[in-house]
């Protein structure tokens, strides 16, 4: 019972939020406002009716007046309202091509600017990373998950170039950032609620170290902020 609650309210919430973003980019023709609606309306909600409180820590390593390429271990869906809630800039998110055929969610992040990757073809693939390079350069800051997908024993696994290629490309620092589930994972069907942990860490020169360094160091950083220190090798 707890779980269909949860899973009727997220998507009831979801629906509204969306359609009232897209109806505020419709008469301002301004995607910020939408995006801002996600941060501030739409996430707070979803972490509330799933029993969630967040506890946040390194937010003075993020400049609001600086881009970034973010990168984040994945763990959950819930990964997504997390970093919404807890990133006090606006985020772009960089995310699989499958996405944009889902109902309502795949609309709002084409008419706000996300970003698709068609991770089967290798040229879409770098076009797409083009494309976001030219969103960090207009002032945006785009996120990434470096592992690819959701990790499935709980531990890092190896990050993939894309991102760290990106933000050589645009020039901009790479943000690591750690998300934990110290009280035990979250689990739809049960009304306890739990706390979820983001760490920032300090952000990191793309283009001062060689690309595989920068990979390391990324990924080493966000195991300690994420407290997933055991690599998949």
């Amino acid at each position: 019972m707890v779980a269909i609650i949860r899973v009727i309210g997220a998507v009831f919430w979801s629906i509204l939020m969306i359609t009232s973003s897209l109806a505020v980019l419709a008469f301002t023709w301004n995607p910020k406002h939408s995006v801002t609606m996600a941060r501030t309306m739409w996430s707070p909600f979803i972490l509330w009716v799933c029993g969630v409180k967040l506890k946040v820590k390194g937010l003075e390593n993020v400049n609001p007046e600086h881009s970034y390429v973010l990168v984040s271990n994945h763990q959950s869906y819930l990964d997504i309202p997390v970093l919404f809630r807890a990133i006090t800039v606006n985020l772009y998110f960089v995310a699989k091509k499958e996405l944009k055929k889902i109902p309502f969610l795949g609309w709002y992040m084409m008419a706000t600017g996300m970003i698709f990757i068609d991770r089967t073809n290798r040229n879409k693939a770098i076009l797409s990373l083009k494309k976001a390079a030219r969103l960090i350069q207009n002032g945006k800051s785009v996120i990434m998950f470096p592992e690819g997908t959701r990790s499935k024993d709980g531990y890092l696994a190896d990050f993939k170039k894309g991102p760290f290629m990106l933000a050589r490309q645009a020039d901009v620092n790479v943000l690591p950032v750690g998300i934990s589930e110290p009280e035990g994972h979250f689990r739809v069907n049960k009304l306890r609620r739990i706390t979820i942990e983001v760490n920032v860490g300090q952000p990191i020169p793309a283009n001062s170290v060689d690309v595989n360094e920068l990979i390391q160091s990324a990924h080493d950083e966000v195991a300690v902020l994420s407290n997933r220190t055991k690599s998949l090798k």
